[in-house]
């Protein structure tokens, strides 16, 4: 086999490989969005029947999204977590921290929405709750990755303190508090907060899965292609003879 052939075979191999990968890449992704609308589902199924469970009597870390409830003492500072957008506008998330009895940790609370304003160097100004209440919501683990605006996950200009990601350990270190590990998104359903929704707002599995049905496609015509062009130089070397 001439090195040219050799060439062009081993580049149509990988080429094919490649969009076969992303193709699968997509069905993995389709999967996990799957996942995340079921577990909302399933968590706003058992809402429906008010088994909001005690976060610290549980045996073992909730589910995605479980109804949970925790009662505490909101400390008089917050987060705000950074470039989160509610019905097409861009904000922040207000991330109240609750002082508990059972655990050292100061366990984050999402408390909805607020609008950024005209002018990000200045930071909205809130009242959070100041009564020992029991917080009702949705058991969540926060994604670290992401958009970021900033190069520093806490920027040194609070209280309050805006951060990027919800990220416990950098905001424990930075701000020199033991924060949980988890977020508690509240309760749709509670008076007290700002607007939210915590319907996943990301891509549906759908459009992953149609994604992959195009990468699948090109891999096949490029096959199909291939094919076809060494059929047409294998004829003409034989009519050549």
């Amino acid at each position: 086999m001439r090195i040219g052939t050799l060439l062009v075979t081993l580049t149509t191999v990988l080429a094919i490989s490649f969009l076969v990968k992303l193709g699968l890449w997509q069905l993995d992704r389709a999967a996990e969005k799957q996942a995340l609308f079921d577990d909302f589902a399933a968590a706003q199924a058992q809402a429906d029947e008010l088994n909001f469970q005690p976060l610290f009597a549980m045996n073992e870390e909730p589910e995605r999204y479980q109804p949970v409830q925790v009662t505490g003492q909101f400390a008089d500072d917050y987060l705000l977590l950074d470039n989160q957008v509610y019905q097409g506008k861009v904000g922040y998330h207000v991330i109240g921290l609750l002082r508990t009895e059972q655990r050292p940790e100061l366990v984050p609370v999402n408390l909805g929405w607020v609008p950024v304003g005209l002018d990000r160097t200045k930071l909205p100004q809130l009242e959070l709750p100041t009564d020992v209440l029991t917080v009702k919501g949705w058991f969540y683990q926060p994604n670290t990755d992401g958009f970021s605006l900033a190069k520093r996950i806490v920027e040194s200009n609070g209280p309050p303190w805006r951060i990027q990601q919800l990220d416990s350990a950098a905001i424990g270190d930075a701000l020199e508090l033991p924060i949980a590990t988890n977020v508690v998104l509240l309760s749709e359903a509670e008076a007290y907060g700002w607007p939210r929704s915590w319907q996943p707002q990301v891509m549906s599995p759908e459009k992953h899965q149609a994604y992959a049905l195009q990468w699948f496609s090109l891999a096949l015509a490029l096959l199909i292609v291939v094919l076809l062009v060494r059929r047409s130089i294998t004829k003409t070397k034989k009519e050549g003879t």
